[in-house]
């Protein structure tokens, strides 16, 4: 990957990108664990006009690759983690990570994320546990996920750095 990752806070004028990573990324990269009846439900949760109020109200990151936005997460003030997703052709090169180390570290309790099928492992292996398999339902279509937590007491550093 050349050039270096920037993290900017959201701005409304990057949502078109936003939910151009959000469907590439789930299409690309989910159809292992998801149907495409399952996918189709999934990707009919992009709605700017609902988007950008949540954005604006959460903490809100995006990662650029120069100047193409390339990832992006959002955590609540109350500790839930929303979204975190990366376009496919920049996964495994430690964008998630670097987006997931900054929502963490502002977060000033205990975290929750609803974990697809897909995600479950990068949350494990950042020190998540697993709460619960639960269903939700978009349009009428199930979707299988994890309800996972990251306990504030066990987040004495995110990556090596003290919070």
């Amino acid at each position: 990957m050349k050039g270096k990752i920037t993290i900017k806070r959201f701005a409304r004028g990057y949502i078109d990108d936003l939910i151009r990573i959000f469907e590439l990324s789930i299409k690309k990269t989910c159809d292992k664990d998801y149907t495409e009846g399952q996918i189709a439900a999934w990707l009919s949760g992009a709605d700017k006009y609902k988007w950008i109020p949540m954005f604006e109200s959460h903490y809100s990151l995006v990662a650029f690759l120069g100047e193409k936005p390339v990832g992006f997460g959002d955590i609540s003030d109350d500790g839930h983690l929303n979204m975190l997703y990366v376009h496919p052709r920049y996964q495994r090169r430690g964008i998630a990570t670097l987006i997931c180390d900054r929502l963490e570290k502002h977060a000033q309790g205990d975290i929750i994320v609803d974990a697809s099928c897909t995600a479950k492992d990068f949350f494990l292996k950042r020190g998540y546990k697993v709460m619960m398999k639960q269903t939700v339902y978009r349009k009428g279509v199930a979707l299988d996920n994890f309800r996972m937590s990251k306990r504030y007491a066990d987040r004495k550093s995110v990556s090596g750095m003290a919070i």
